[in-house]
């Protein structure tokens, strides 16, 4: 992997910890996760007709489709792990478990190869998983960051194939986060309006900055996709869980031996991964 691509993706991994850092501490994470995406979004849009290209064939319509719902539940289902769990916890199992996900499409449909390597990796990621699990005390902050961790796992492998089918990174990024957002109106329940409203008040120049790192992280990732497969770039950007845990220590959250075994050995496997 060339050092440009490395650099994104760590880049992105330090953008995408600490827009989700900010989500955990908004009042209501599932309204300003939204907020994240529309900001996110018509920054990828004003980008798209300032600096172009806008290619989208025709036939990479569903893919498109497809990264659209996966990112609407993914921000969904993050915004309740988010409610339930500390930031370590819900980020390092959402982030871990997305890349055993992700790993076996890439290798079944998008030709990246196994080795010794990449299974040791895949077992010390899967120690760290389920010293994380163990330590988690909620069963439903549980059942949403599972719920994440698969949207994790997919989300990444739509956007290769969309890429590869020649969608301009803009646009697709524009496309799957607008898109996504009528999925979330219907999963923010009751009130989504005033929901919105409400949180738009708080803190609003901290949003709208958190939308920019939002837009930046995802976006580093989609130009780093068009060099490196979705695999190796998911388990790269992992590392972003010490930084999940290190935002999570100094925003008070405790920080113990289990924690940071975990953190560590999820952060060793998806770099064996990656290499």
């Amino acid at each position: 992997m060339h050092a440009l691509p490395i650099l994104a993706i760590l880049g992105s991994a330090l953008l995408h910890a600490t827009w989700n850092a900010v989500l955990k501490r908004r009042k209501d994470t599932t309204a300003a996760a939204m907020l994240l995406v529309v900001g996110a979004g018509l920054i990828s849009a004003v980008l798209t007709f300032a600096v172009g290209p806008a290619d989208v064939p025709a036939g990479a319509l569903p893919w498109v489709g497809a990264v659209a719902l996966s990112e609407g539940l993914y921000f969904f289902f993050l915004s309740k792990s988010l409610q339930e769990l500390p930031l370590g916890s819900a980020y390092g199992l959402s982030r871990g478990g997305g890349l055993l996900v992700t790993w076996p499409i890439s290798i079944a449909l998008l030709s990246e190869t196994i080795n010794a390597r990449i299974l040791i990796g895949g077992g010390v990621l899967t120690l760290g998983l389920f010293v994380s699990v163990t330590t988690v005390g909620s069963r439903k902050g549980l059942m949403w960051t599972v719920l994440c961790a698969c949207m994790v796992g997919l989300y990444p492998v739509f956007y290769k194939q969309s890429l590869g089918m020649g969608v301009s990174p803009y646009p697709l990024f524009c496309l799957s986060l607008l898109g996504s957002v009528p999925i979330q109106v219907l999963l923010l329940g009751a009130h989504p309006w005033a929901r919105l409203r409400n949180e738009l008040r708080v803190r609003p120049l901290v949003l709208a900055l958190t939308c920019a790192v939002t837009a930046a992280s995802f976006l580093l990732l989609l130009w780093a996709l068009r060099f490196v497969g979705a695999g190796r770039i998911t388990a790269l950007r992992n590392t972003s869980v010490l930084f999940a845990y290190a935002f999570g220590w100094l925003a008070g959250e405790r920080l113990t031996a289990r924690s940071a075994i975990a953190s560590v050995a999820i952060t060793v496997g998806a770099v064996l991964l990656s290499l």
